[in-house]
Order: structure tokens, then C-alpha cells, then sequence
């Protein structure tokens, strides 16, 4: 009956990984070909955001399979920890991607180049804003079912996706009414800001995760109440 259970949730990760990967894929290509269409760096940046989303995705994917796998006589205690190693990766990656985004935006408040088809722009970020709060709600709930820190890091980034696309169709709106260009770069900036800190919480769960941090006092006080 155990092993079942644990069959199960495998599976249940095992889909909402793959769900993830695939929306990630495709809005990255909506924001690419709309960046370009429109020349807007805050779509640019965004799609720079989903690429490194989509690469954690990929890094949750693999680490679920690899972390699901049972205890041998390497490693008596499993192979847990292989998330909080995938988390590290993800939150070094986001880092850079966050360093691409204020090197474009500040090009571009040098260059001060303008915006065409704000239109097509605000309608793919609506699309992305749709997809991702549904996606990340998934990936939540799996998480929280299975109790995988890969697909919480994951729905996190979906989540954060979010809001920074709400910024960008606020910049793109703003630009298209006042043609005041210089709000696309900032939005970007800003973009990029928000980026950081979920590097900053990331890293923070992916360390208590690898260094064995103790349960918060709530869980533990629960615990001895069973015992």
C-alpha cells in the first residue's frame, strides 16, 4: 500500500513538472516574437524571465525523478536533498537572468527607442498572466501534496511571473496613452529587482533544506504531542 502511495505521488509530480515545461515553452515564444514585434525591453525581459523559468522547470523535472528514487547503500538516507542542490542552481540562474535584464533596460534608456503595436504586447502578457496563475496554482498544490520543494521553487517563479507581466502591460498601457517611452526600460528594471529577491528566498530554502535546518517550533510542538 505504501509503495502505491509513493507511486502515486511520483506520477502526480512526475505531471506537474511536465505541465510546467510545457507553458513555460510557450510563452517564452509569445513574448519573444511580441518583444520583437514591438520593441519593447519590459516583453524582452519577461521573456528572459520565462527562459530561466523554463529552465527550472526542466531542473525540477529531473530532480523530482531523481529525488523520488529510494535509499540505497550510497546514500542510506535517499536522495531528498537532490531539490535543494536544484534549487541552488535555479536561484544562480535567475541571478544572471536578472543581470541580462538591467544591461538591456539601461541600453535602452541610453538609446531611448520607441514602441510599436503596444496592442499585441498588452495581449500576449494577458495570455501569460492567465496561463501562469493557472499553471502555478497546479504546481502548488502538487507541492504541498508531495511535499516537493523543486515544484514550490517552480510555482514560485510562475507566481512572480505574474506580477511582473501586470507590470509590464501597465508600462506598455501608460506608453501606448502618454507615448512617455522611458516606462518600458524602467518597468524592466523593476523586473529585474523583483527577480532578486526571489533569488534571495530561494537560496534561503534551498540552504536550511541542505544544511539540515530544525523544524520550525510550531511543527516540532506538534509533533511531541503525538509522541
Amino acid at each position: 500500500m505504501t509503495t502505491e502511495i509513493g507511486q502515486a505521488k511520483k506520477t502526480t509530480k512526475t505531471s506537474a513538472a511536465i505541465l510546467s515545461i510545457i507553458s513555460n515553452s510557450l510563452l517564452i515564444s509569445l513574448k519573444i516574437v511580441a518583444g520583437i514585434f514591438t520593441g519593447s525591453v519590459s516583453i524582452l525581459a519577461e521573456a528572459i524571465h520565462s527562459s530561466l523559468d523554463l529552465v527550472a522547470a526542466v531542473i525540477a523535472f529531473l530532480s523530482v525523478r531523481m529525488s523520488d528514487k529510494p535509499a540505497d547503500a550510497g546514500h542510506p538516507f535517499g536522495h531528498g536533498k537532490i531539490e535543494g542542490i536544484s534549487g541552488l542552481i535555479e536561484a544562480l540562474l535567475i541571478l544572471v537572468a536578472s543581470g541580462i535584464i538591467f544591461y538591456e533596460a539601461a541600453m535602452r534608456l541610453r538609446t531611448d527607442s520607441g514602441i510599436e503595436f503596444a496592442e499585441v504586447g498588452i495581449g500576449v502578457m494577458l495570455v501569460s498572466i492567465l496561463v501562469n496563475i493557472l499553471v502555478s496554482r497546479r504546481l502548488y498544490k502538487v507541492s504541498h501534496i508531495t511535499d516537493s520543494l523543486a515544484l514550490e521553487a517552480d510555482a514560485g517563479h510562475l507566481a512572480a511571473d505574474v506580477y511582473s507581466s501586470l507590470a509590464v502591460v501597465a508600462a506598455l498601457l501608460i506608453v501606448r496613452l502618454t507615448g512617455v517611452r522611458i516606462f518600458d526600460p524602467v518597468v524592466a528594471i523593476c523586473v529585474g529587482i523583483y527577480i532578486l529577491k526571489i533569488v534571495y528566498d530561494l537560496l534561503h530554502k534551498s540552504y536550511d533544506m541542505l544544511v539540515d535546518e530544525s523544524l520550525p517550533l510550531r511543527e516540532q510542538t506538534e509533533i511531541k504531542a503525538c509522541i
